[in-house]
C-alpha cells in the first residue's frame, strides 16, 4: 500500500507524509519550510496592517481637510461672499456675455480700452440688484465707469433700447434684500459653483 502523501504548505512539494513535519494543522517537508512560511505569512500581515494604518491616516487626512475647507467657509462674511460672487458675475458679463459687443453708454469697441461690468444702479445704493444682470452690463473702465461717474442718463437709454421702459421701471423698484435672496451662506456657494461651470463651459478660466 503507497504511503499517504501531502503537499508542503511552503513548497507545494508532494512527499510521504512520515516524512514530513506538521506545524499549526499544516505540513511542511521540514522545520525550515514552517520557518519560511510563517515568516511570509508574518510580513502579509504586516502589509495588510500598514495598508489598513494607511487608508485610515489618509481618511483622517481627508476629514480634516474638509472640516478645516467648511470651517473656513463658516466664518466668512456675508460681504466676503458676496465680493466673491461679483467677480464671477462681473467676469461672466464682460468676457461671456457682452464679449463682442461695445460700451453700453458710449458704443466703444476699442480691443486696447479696458473694460468693467458697470452696473446702472451701484452695489451700494441698490444691493437688492447687485447680481441682477440686467443692471450689469460691459462699460468703459475710465471715460465711462470712473470718469463719467457711470453715465447715468445714457445708461438708462441703453436699458430702455435694450429691454424696454417697462424693464428700466422694474429696476427701479426695490427688491427682497440679499439676505432674503440668500438666506445662508450655502445659498450664494451655489451661485459662485453655477457661475464657475458656466465660466468654463465659454472656455474662461473663472477668477476665484
Amino acid at each position: 500500500m503507497p504511503a499517504k502523501e501531502k503537499a508542503c504548505k511552503y513548497c507545494k512539494a508532494k512527499k510521504p507524509i512520515e516524512t514530513m513535519v506538521q506545524i499549526n494543522l499544516a505540513w511542511y517537508c521540514d522545520w525550515n519550510h514552517g520557518v519560511e512560511h510563517g515568516k511570509e505569512l508574518a510580513a502579509k500581515s504586516r502589509e495588510r496592517a500598514t495598508r489598513k494604518a494607511d487608508k485610515r491616516i489618509e481618511r483622517k487626512r481627508i476629514d480634516a481637510k474638509a472640516a478645516n475647507r467648511l470651517r473656513k467657509k463658516e466664518i466668512m462674511t456675508r460681504r466676503e461672499w458676496y465680493d466673491k460672487l461679483q467677480v464671477l458675475v462681473n467676469q461672466y458679463v464682460v468676457h461671456v456675455r457682452d464679449k463682442d459687443k461695445g460700451c453700453c453708454t458710449c458704443g466703444k469697441t476699442d480691443p486696447s480700452v479696458k473694460y468693467d461690468a458697470g452696473h446702472l444702479y451701484t452695489r451700494a445704493s441698490r444691493p437688492d440688484i447687485r447680481f441682477e444682470l440686467t443692471n450689469i452690463h460691459k462699460q468703459c473702465s475710465v471715460n465711462c465707469n470712473q470718469h463719467g461717474s457711470g453715465m447715468r442718463v445714457e445708461y438708462e437709454a441703453f436699458i430702455v433700447k435694450t429691454y424696454g421702459i417697462t424693464h428700466l421701471e422694474w429696476l427701479q423698484e426695490r427688491k427682497p434684500n440679499l439676505k432674503v435672496q440668500f438666506k445662508h451662506w450655502s445659498d450664494i456657494e451655489n451661485e459662485i459653483i453655477i457661475y464657475r461651470a458656466l465660466l468654463r463651459s465659454f472656455g474662461v478660466k473663472p477668477n476665484v
